[in-house]
């Protein structure tokens, strides 16, 4: 499954005090899945405390792209869902995002701070197999 979003906001409704929740759960349990979650040019703000995503699949794969991150993103970012051994699998990352919820010095290791080179193909079309089935203007 490919899934983009562009140009979103994202208001979480969360309870303020402690972590409530994630933004995304992307279920990828096939390495050689090409899919899963990008989102690019996004705001997220509202209120509490959550993850940027948890690991519902061993392989789950979410990247955000020149996204505003306000304070709700706890300093990890992302959560193994408690099951360590997806810290090895999942593939989540973050390009050129901006906001006190983007600093990445509180990220978990296993996370992706992401070069220009590794962005690239999370920026193409091609990532969504967009020529299957957008519509060319």
């Amino acid at each position: 499954m490919f899934c983009t979003e562009q140009g979103c906001h994202l208001v979480v409704t969360a309870q303020s005090g402690y972590i409530s929740g994630s933004i995304t759960a992307q279920n990828r349990n096939d390495p050689d899945d090409q899919g899963g979650f990008v989102f690019l040019n996004c705001t997220i703000m509202g209120t509490g405390y959550v993850y940027l995503g948890r690991a519902w699949g061993s392989y789950s794969r979410v990247v955000f792209l020149n996204t505003y991150m306000s304070n709700i993103i706890v300093p990890d970012g992302w959560y193994d869902w408690g099951q360590p051994s997806r810290q090895r699998t999942v593939y989540y990352g973050q390009y050129k995002c901006s906001g006190p919820g983007a600093n990445t010095d509180g990220r978990v290791s296993w996370s992706h701070e992401l070069s220009d080179s590794e962005a690239q193909p999370f920026l193409q079309l091609s990532f969504i197999n967009a020529g299957t089935w957008l519509q060319q203007a």
